[in-house]
C-alpha cells in the first residue's frame, strides 16, 4: 500500500499515511485535533481546510488522500482553538478570568480610598487579600499603579500593586497533571488564547507507573515530600520554557490552573495519600482550592496564584469534571459518553439532567508501558498498524525503522491479528500449524516464539532476519486486562442508567492519545461499544482543554463547580454485576 507525505500549515508538521485515509485522520496522527461535531459524517461542514498551493477547500473527513500534500488549517477548523478561544461547539466562552489588571493615575493617598476607587471602577467591593502586604510607598508613585485583582463570590481582592502600568501583562497557565504525562498551555489572559503547550513525561513515574504504586510511595511524610517536589521540580522546568519560547519572565505567570485525578492533586498539594489505597478510597479534600503559588513552590509571580479544580471522589478527580466541561456535557440533551482513555480511564455517562461517572483501573498498557516492544508515542513508534491482502503494513512515527509500538499502534495490532484469525476470542495465540493452510508464507514467518510463549513480528531489523518490534502473549494479556476494565465500566454505566450502547448518540473520545485511535480497530477489540463510528468525536486532550477553560473563565469556573457537584460516583467493583460482567468483557 502506498505511502503519502502530508504536511500541516502553519505548524510545518509532516506525517507518512497511507493511501486513502482521509485528512481528518492524518491530522489526528499529526497530533492536530480539528472541529468535527458530526464525528466524520460530512454534515457539519466545520473541519474545513485548504489544501494545496492554491488553497481549494475541502472537508478534512471527507478528503480522501492520494497523494503528497501540503494542508493548511484554518484557525476556525481547530478544535481546541474554536473551543477555548470563541465558542465551544453550542456557546460562547468570553475571556473573563479570575484575576485581572486596573491602572490608577493619580495614585489614591492610601488602602482606603484605594479600595473605593476601584470599587467603583469594578461596581463590586473591592478588599485586600488577606496574603498580601500593604505598601504604603506605593501610594506616592508619580507614574501611577496598577493594582492586580481576584475576583471570587462576588469580591474583588487586591493581591499585590506594581508600579507603573503594567495592565496588558497578564499571563497564566492551565496544567493537567496526568499519571503519565503533564501537559502546561501558557495563555493571554486578556484574549483568552494560548500562545505555546509543551508536554512531559510525570517524573513521579520512577516511583510506580501507576497511581497504586505511588500512594504506596507517599505512605509516609518523606516519600510524600519526595513525589510532591519531583513534580513541582518538573512544572518549574515546563514554566520556565513556556516563558522562554515567548521571551517571557515567570513573573508575568499570575494564575496557574490545575487538574489531575485525585491522587495526583493530592500529590501536588502535599495532602496524605494513603486513605486512597484503601476501602472506601475517600479523598482526603474535594474541594477547589485557592494558594499562593509560591507556597508550594511554583516559580511565578510572587503573588501568583494556583487554582486547583474539584475533585468528584478517590478515583474520579478535577481532570473529569475538566473533561466533561471541555465535552459540554452540562447541556447535553442526548445520551453521552465521555470516555478519557489513560493509566487510569474514566467515564462520565448520562445527559445534563443526569451524570454518572466510573473509574477503571486500565493500567498503563494503552500508554505503551508493560508492553515488551511499548513506548509512547516517540520518533520510532509504530502508530498504525494495517493487513493489506493478509500482509502487514505500518505507520511509524518521523519516517525511521519501527523501534516499538505506541498505544493507537497497539489497538490497531491487536485488531488485525483478531481479524487474521492470528488471535483467538479468548486471547490465546492460535496454534501456528492450524494457520498453515491458510496464511501467507510471510505471515506465517512472524509467529515466533520468544521466551517460551508465542508471538508476532510487526518489524524487522535491517537485515530482515531479526524481530525488531513484536507482540508477545503477556503483551496481549496485558491489552486485555486495560480494555476489559473500560469495557466493563461502560456496560455497568449502562446498566446503572438502564441504558443500552444503542442509546448513546454522542461518544465523545478523550486522553493525551485519544485523538490517535482508529474507531474502528477500537471497536473491534471491544475497547469501545459498537455504535455508528459517525457517534464517536475525538476531543484530543479534553482535561487540558477544559483547564484552560477555567483559567480564562470564571463562567467555566462555576460550571466546573457545579458539575463536580453534580456527577454522581459509581464503584464499578461494587457493582452486583462487577465480576460476570469484568469476565466477559475479557474476551475480544
Amino acid at each position: 500500500m502506498k505511502h503519502c507525505s502530508i504536511t500541516f500549515f502553519p505548524e510545518g508538521k509532516t506525517v507518512s499515511v497511507h493511501q486513502g485515509v482521509t485528512l481528518l485522520e492524518a491530522a489526528g496522527q499529526a497530533g492536530i485535533i480539528l472541529n468535527s461535531p458530526c464525528g466524520g459524517a460530512g454534515t457539519c461542514g466545520k473541519c474545513r481546510v485548504w489544501v494545496g498551493p492554491d488553497k481549494q477547500e475541502h472537508l478534512a473527513c471527507q478528503f480522501q488522500i492520494q497523494t503528497d500534500l501540503e494542508v493548511t488549517i484554518p484557525r476556525e477548523s481547530r478544535f481546541f482553538q474554536q473551543q477555548i478561544l470563541t465558542h465551544g461547539i453550542e456557546r460562547e466562552i468570553q475571556s473573563t478570568p479570575a484575576l485581572c489588571k486596573k491602572f490608577l493615575n493619580p495614585v489614591p493617598s492610601s488602602l482606603e480610598i484605594l479600595q473605593k476607587t476601584l470599587s467603583r471602577t469594578l461596581s463590586a467591593p473591592v478588599e485586600p487579600h488577606p496574603e498580601a502586604p500593604d505598601n504604603p510607598e506605593m501610594y506616592t508613585l508619580p507614574q501611577g499603579i496598577t493594582s492586580v485583582l481576584a475576583f471570587s463570590e462576588g469580591t474583588y481582592r487586591i493581591l499585590c500593586l506594581e508600579p507603573g502600568n503594567t495592565e496588558n501583562v497578564l499571563y497564566g497557565i492551565a496544567v493537567d497533571v496526568g499519571t503519565t504525562t503533564l501537559v502546561a498551555r501558557l495563555t493571554d489572559l486578556h484574549t483568552g488564547r494560548a500562545l505555546e503547550t509543551v508536554s512531559s513525561a510525570n517524573p513521579q513515574i520512577r516511583y510506580g507507573d501507576d497511581v497504586i504504586g505511588r500512594i504506596h510511595h507517599g505512605q509516609n511524610e518523606t516519600g510524600l515530600a519526595e513525589l510532591q517536589q519531583c513534580i513541582i521540580r518538573q512544572l518549574n522546568d515546563m514554566i520556565v520554557a513556556l516563558c522562554r519560547n515567548k521571551q517571557l519572565s515567570p513573573e508575568q505567570v499570575y494564575e496557574i490552573t490545575a487538574v489531575g485525578n485525585t491522587t495526583m492533586h493530592h500529590l501536588l498539594l502535599k495532602y496524605p495519600v494513603v486513605q486512597l489505597g484503601q476501602a472506601p478510597y475517600r479523598a482526603y479534600a474535594a474541594a477547589a482550592e485557592d494558594r499562593n503559588a509560591r507556597q508550594i513552590g511554583l516559580l511565578i509571580h510572587p503573588h501568583g496564584r494556583l487554582y486547583t479544580v474539584e475533585n468528584i471522589a478517590g478515583f474520579i478527580g478535577s481532570d473529569t469534571v475538566a473533561a466533561a466541561l471541555a465535552a459540554e456535557m452540562n447541556t447535553a440533551e442526548e445520551v453521552s459518553l465521555l470516555v478519557d482513555i489513560g493509566t487510569n480511564g474514566e467515564l462520565v455517562l448520562g445527559t445534563k439532567d443526569r451524570l454518572v461517572s466510573a473509574s477503571c483501573a486500565a493500567g498503563p498498557a494503552l500508554e505503551g508501558a508493560r508492553i515488551r516492544c511499548g513506548s509512547r508515542a516517540v520518533e520510532g513508534a509504530i502508530q498504525r498498524v494495517y493487513a493489506e491482502e493478509g500482509e502487514i503494513d505500518l505507520d511509524v512515527i518521523g519516517f525511521v525503522r519501527p523501534r516499538s509500538i505506541c498505544g493507537s499502534g497497539l489497538i490497531d495490532a491487536v485488531a488485525v491479528m483478531l481479524d487474521l484469525d492470528i488471535l483467538l476470542p479468548s486471547g490465546a495465540f492460535r496454534d501456528k500449524e492450524s494457520l498453515s493452510s491458510r496464511a501467507s508464507r510471510s505471515l506465517m514467518d512472524r509467529m515466533i516464539q520468544i521466551e517460551n510463549q508465542p508471538a508476532f513480528v510487526l518489524a524487522w531489523d535491517e537485515t530482515g532476519k531479526e524481530p525488531a518490534v513484536y507482540l508477545t502473549q503477556r503483551d496481549i494479556r496485558e491489552m486485555q486486562l486495560a480494555k476489559a476494565a473500560i469495557q466493563t465500566g461502560i456496560l455497568l454505566l449502562l446498566k446503572k442508567l438502564q441504558l443500552e450502547k444503542e442509546h448513546i448518540r454522542h461518544l465523545f473520545l478523550a486522553g493525551a492519545f485519544g485523538n490517535y485511535i482508529r474507531k474502528q480497530s477500537a471497536i473491534r477489540i471491544g475497547l469501545l461499544p459498537a455504535i455508528p463510528q459517525e457517534r464517536i468525536q475525538f476531543i484530543g486532550n479534553a482535561a487540558s482543554i477544559g483547564a484552560q477553560m477555567i483559567l480564562i473563565s470564571r463562567h467555566c469556573r462555576q460550571i466546573a463547580t457545579d458539575l463536580a457537584g453534580r456527577i454522581e460516583y459509581m464503584e464499578i467493583a461494587g457493582e452486583p454485576h462487577f465480576s460476570a460482567v469484568y469476565s466477559d468483557s475479557l474476551l475480544f
